[in-house]
Formats: C-alpha cells, sequence, structure tokens
C-alpha cells in the first residue's frame, strides 16, 4: 500500500497543512486497503480468512468444533464445496489429493471383493472424519469402505535412538506425529 503523499505532485508534499492531512489519513487508507485485501482473500478458500471460511461454513450449513483451528475449517468447507457428480474413482482420488495431499493419504480398491481402504496419514489426523463421510458419500452403497490412519511404523521410528524414543509413551510413538 502506497501512502497518501506519493501520489501528490511535489509541490504540495513539503507543504505543513499536507503533511498533517497525511499523517491523519494514511491509517484509515491503510485500513480501507486491508479490508479490501481480505475481500479479495476470501474469494478463494485457500486464502479465505476467519470470515470468509465462516461465510462459507454458513453457506454449506457447517458447525465447526470449538477448538478447530483455520486450517480445519478450511479443510471442511474445501471437502463439502468440492463435492461432484458423478461419483467416481478417480474422482474420488482428486479430490482426496486436493484435500490431503498427494502423500497425505494411500487409497487401494479392490474390485473384484467391493471394498476401498483409505489409509490417512497422522499429519492429517483432524481431517479423519471428514474424509470419512466424504468418502461415504462418493463410494457406491455396496461397497465396503475401510478409512484408517497410517500410524507410525517401526520402520520409521527405526533411525531414532532410545532416548529419544523414551520421552514418549506407547500410544504417542504409535499415533502421534513425532518425526
Amino acid at each position: 500500500m502506497k501512502r497518501l503523499e506519493e501520489y501528490w505532485i511535489e509541490e504540495i508534499k513539503n507543504i505543513k497543512e499536507f503533511k498533517e492531512i497525511a499523517k491523519a489519513e494514511n491509517p484509515e487508507v491503510k485500513k480501507v486497503w486491508e479490508v479490501i485485501e481480505d475481500l479479495i482473500d476470501d474469494q478463494f478458500i485457500e486464502t479465505a480468512t476467519e470470515r470468509g471460511i465462516a461465510r462459507r461454513e454458513k453457506i454449506l450449513e457447517i458447525i465447526p468444533f470449538a477448538d478447530d483451528d483455520i486450517e480445519s475449517r478450511r479443510f471442511r468447507v474445501k471437502a463439502r464445496w468440492n463435492e461432484q457428480l458423478p461419483y467416481t474413482y478417480r474422482v474420488l482420488q482428486n479430490t482426496l489429493d486436493q484435500l490431503c495431499g498427494n502423500n497425505g493419504y494411500s487409497m487401494v480398491l479392490n474390485s473384484k471383493e467391493y471394498s476401498l481402504k483409505i489409509k490417512i496419514e497422522l499429519t492429517k489426523k483432524r481431517m479423519f472424519d471428514e474424509v470419512k463421510e466424504l468418502t461415504r458419500k462418493m463410494a457406491p452403497a455396496n461397497m465396503v469402505i475401510t478409512v484408517e490412519l497410517r500410524y507410525n511404523q517401526y520402520k520409521k521410528l527405526n533411525n531414532s535412538t532410545h532416548n529419544y524414543l523414551n520421552r514418549y509413551s506407547h500410544e504417542e510413538l504409535r499415533s502421534e506425529v513425532i518425526i
């Protein structure tokens, strides 16, 4: 944001009264620019402010949890906003790519047994319920759907020292993002 005096011609920049006008008006103009930037950011889910996310939650009838951070709320809004018909494996895969990232999940379809297994990375743990609900909506009703967290495994913790791992309980080693 430029300051007001940057728009003025040289002859009036050094006049005392105009300097005082600039001193008084610059904070107000700055606030206006910030509101405009927030309005622009609120046009997109990825950059939406608290106000923009709340607006979309109201439209989609989403009630956020009291302890939700902005990223969890953004994820939930994005999941609902991106619902589209027809539901296909590729549409589900693209939706999960957008929500969890390419490496944020694994998905295995067994068409002979009519089963779909999705494992979500621990870093996306707060999104678990939303992914589960989304998958239930998008997958066929006759398909067995399993949505799980991909817990830490021995090979991931293998390079850590015993002293380092000793700080954590067994449950934390299994189900918390540690490394």
